[in-house]
C-alpha cells in the first residue's frame, strides 16, 4: 500500500509540473497579430456585400437626392393661353407665379439636411450592430468548436473505458454495477456530445445569414483583447457619442423642424400673373392676383400632430440615450469580473488534459480508485476544461458588450485591416 501510494505521489507530481509549465507558457504567449487581422478582414469583407448596410447606403443617397431637392424653388411658372372666337376674335398668352412668401422651401430644406445626418449616423449605427453581430457569431462558432472537440474527446475516453469495464467485469474483477455506471455515463457523454455539435451548427447558421457564406477559415480567439475603459464620468459622454443615440437625438431634431415646417405650410402662398393680347384691333394687358382664403380649414391640426410626434421622438431619443448609458456601465463591470477570472485561469487553471486522463486509468486498473472516482474525476476534469473555453467566451462576449456600447469597435478593425 505504501508503494502505492508512492506512487500516486510521485505522477501526480509530474502532471502538476508538467501542468504548471503549460499554464504558464500559454499565459505568456502573445495573441499572433495575424489572427486579429484575420478578424477585421472577415468582418470587413461580409459588411459590404450585407444586403442591410447596401440598403442603408441606398438610404443616404435618397436623403442627398430629398436635401437636393429641397433647395429648389417649390413653385414653377404657370403658362396660359386663351383663344376665343366670337364675334370679336380673342387672343390673350399669360404667365403667372406663386411665391414662396413664407420662404417653406428653406424648412423643408432644414428638415432634408438633418435627414441626410440622420441616415448617415444610422449607418454607422448598423455596421457597428452588424459588426458586433458577426464577431459574436465568430466567437460562438470557436468555442462551440472547441467544446465540441472536448465533448467527442470526452465520448471517446468513455467509450475506451467501457470496453476496459467490460473485459473487467467478465473477468470478475469488477460488477455488473460499476459496468452499468460506465455505459451510463457514455450515453450522457453521446447526448453532450450531440448538443454541442447542434450548437455548432446554429453558431455557423447565424454566420452565414449575416454573412452569406460559411465561415472557411478556423479563427483562434485572443487571449488578450485590447480595451480602455472609461472613467465613470466620461460614461455619458461617450453614450452620447453613440451613432444610436445621435440618430435618435437627429430623428427628434427632424420632427421639432417639421413643426416649423408645417407651420409655414399651412399659410397661404400669394400668386401674381400677368397676360397680354388682343381683341379685334385692340390690345389687352391683364394683371392677375389670388390668393387661397384658409377659412374652411387652417391646417392647424398639422401643427398639432408634427408637435406630437417631436414629443415622441425627443422621448424615444431620451430613452436610446439611458439604455447606451446602462449598457456602458454593465459592460464595463461585466468585462471586468471575467478579465479577472480569466487572468486566474491563465495563471493556474489550466491542466495537461492528456496525461490526467492517463494517470486516472492506471490508478483505476491498478484497483487504487473505484468505478465511480474515475468517472467523477474525469468528468470534473474535462468538465473543467470546457468552463475555461466558455470563460473565455465570456470574456470575447463581454469585450464586444464594451466594444458595442462605446462605439469604437470600428477603429479597432481599421487598425487591424
Amino acid at each position: 500500500m505504501k508503494f502505492s501510494i508512492c506512487m500516486c505521489a510521485g505522477i501526480l507530481a509530474v502532471i502538476v509540473a508538467n501542468a504548471t509549465w503549460i499554464s504558464a507558457a500559454q499565459a505568456k504567449a502573445a495573441t499572433p497579430p495575424a489572427e486579429v487581422q484575420k478578424l477585421a478582414n472577415i468582418v470587413n469583407r461580409s459588411l459590404q456585400a450585407n444586403p442591410e448596410i447596401l440598403a442603408a447606403q441606398s438610404a443616404i443617397d435618397a436623403a442627398r437626392a430629398q436635401l437636393d431637392g429641397a433647395t429648389l424653388p417649390l413653385n414653377n411658372p404657370e403658362l396660359e393661353a386663351e383663344v376665343e372666337r366670337t364675334d370679336v376674335n380673342t387672343y390673350q398668352l399669360g404667365i403667372s407665379q406663386t411665391i414662396d412668401w413664407h420662404d417653406k422651401r428653406g424648412a423643408l430644406e432644414q428638415v432634408a439636411q438633418a435627414g441626410l445626418q440622420a441616415a448617415r449616423q444610422q449607418l454607422a449605427a448598423l455596421r457597428l450592430t452588424k459588426s458586433i453581430e458577426l464577431l459574436d457569431a465568430v466567437g460562438r462558432i470557436s468555442i462551440q468548436g472547441t467544446i465540441s472537440r472536448f465533448s467527442q474527446h470526452r465520448t471517446e475516453i468513455l467509450a475506451h473505458f467501457t470496453r476496459l469495464a467490460k473485459q473487467r467485469h467478465a473477468a470478475g474483477d469488477i460488477p455488473q454495477a460499476e459496468l452499468e455506471l460506465a455505459r451510463l455515463s457514455l450515453a450522457e457523454a453521446t447526448i453532450q456530445q450531440a448538443r454541442n455539435q447542434a450548437e455548432l451548427i446554429q453558431a455557423n447558421s447565424d454566420f452565414f445569414s449575416l454573412s452569406g457564406q460559411m465561415l472557411a477559415e478556423e479563427i483562434h480567439l485572443p487571449e488578450s483583447l485590447p480595451i480602455n475603459l472609461a472613467a465613470e464620468t466620461d460614461l455619458e459622454a461617450i453614450a452620447r457619442q453613440h451613432p444610436e443615440v445621435q440618430a435618435a437625438l437627429l430623428t427628434a431634431q427632424i420632427a421639432k423642424r417639421k413643426i416649423n415646417a408645417a407651420d409655414r405650410e399651412r399659410k397661404a402662398d400669394p400668386t401674381f400673373g400677368v397676360s397680354a393680347g388682343r381683341e379685334d384691333n385692340g390690345n389687352l394687358l391683364a394683371l392677375q392676383f389670388s390668393i387661397p382664403l384658409q377659412i374652411r380649414n387652417n391646417y392647424r391640426s398639422n401643427v398639432d400632430i408634427a408637435r406630437a410626434e417631436a414629443l415622441q421622438a425627443e422621448k424615444l431619443a431620451q430613452q436610446t440615450y439611458w439604455n447606451l448609458r446602462a449598457q456602458l456601465q454593465s459592460a464595463k463591470q461585466r468585462h471586468k469580473v471575467i478579465s479577472t477570472a480569466w487572468s486566474q485561469w491563465l495563471s493556474q487553471g489550466r491542466t495537461s488534459l492528456q496525461q490526467h486522463i492517463k494517470l486516472l486509468e492506471t490508478l483505476w486498473q491498478s484497483g487504487e480508485i473505484s468505478t465511480t472516482d474515475y468517472l467523477l474525476q474525469v468528468q470534473q476534469t474535462l468538465d473543467t476544461q470546457i468552463a475555461g473555453v466558455e470563460l473565455h467566451g465570456d470574456l470575447w462576449s463581454t469585450w464586444l458588450e464594451w466594444m458595442n456600447a462605446s462605439a469604437s469597435l470600428d477603429a479597432w478593425l481599421n487598425n487591424n485591416i
